[in-house]
């Protein structure tokens, strides 16, 4: 593609979003859990199996929505169906995926432990900040402390533009 074709179609591209209404963005954001705990199912609809129940601050991908259900994916990659309004676009969450993971009071692996001092897999935290390599969360009760990024899962999806 010419180069002045390229420059075009960014410029499309930068365009839309710009006039795009933010509900749009916020409909399509990746989402969480937003109660003390959702029930997912293996469809969409109750009529359908539990295939797993979640906590607060549980992040998602979010794939698509079928009436008042979205379907999400974990990270693991399993795929669950979830009622829209348990979720939540608006907060920035994470989760842990090592097996064990040790949480900090400051940024650094020297630091003393966190009054919470180590986590198990699949524990959800609201993401506060990050500085380097370290991730400052927060608990269902408030609790903040550090972690390392290697540690969590975020969901992060990589799209791929090509001209």
């Amino acid at each position: 593609m010419p180069r002045s074709r390229r420059v075009g179609v960014v410029k499309f591209l930068i365009l839309l979003a710009w006039l795009a209404p933010s509900s749009l963005w916020a409909a399509s954001g990746d989402p969480t859990c937003a109660k003390d705990y959702a029930t997912l199912r293996k469809g969409p609809g109750s009529s359908y199996s539990v295939s797993w129940r979640v906590a607060r601050f549980m992040p998602f991908l979010r794939f698509e929505a079928k009436s008042s259900w979205v379907k999400v994916q974990d990270l693991d990659g399993e795929m669950h169906w979830a009622r829209s309004k348990d979720l939540t676009s608006s907060l920035s969450c994470v989760v842990v995926r090592a097996q064990v993971a040790n949480l900090r009071k400051e940024p650094s692996a020297a630091a003393a432990l966190a009054e919470l001092r180590s986590v198990d897999r699949f524990t959800p935290f609201k993401r506060i900040e990050s500085e380097g390599d370290w991730v400052k969360v927060e608990d269902e009760t408030g609790r903040q402390a550090w972690i390392h990024h290697t540690n969590i899962w975020r969901p992060v999806k990589v799209l791929g533009l090509t001209f």
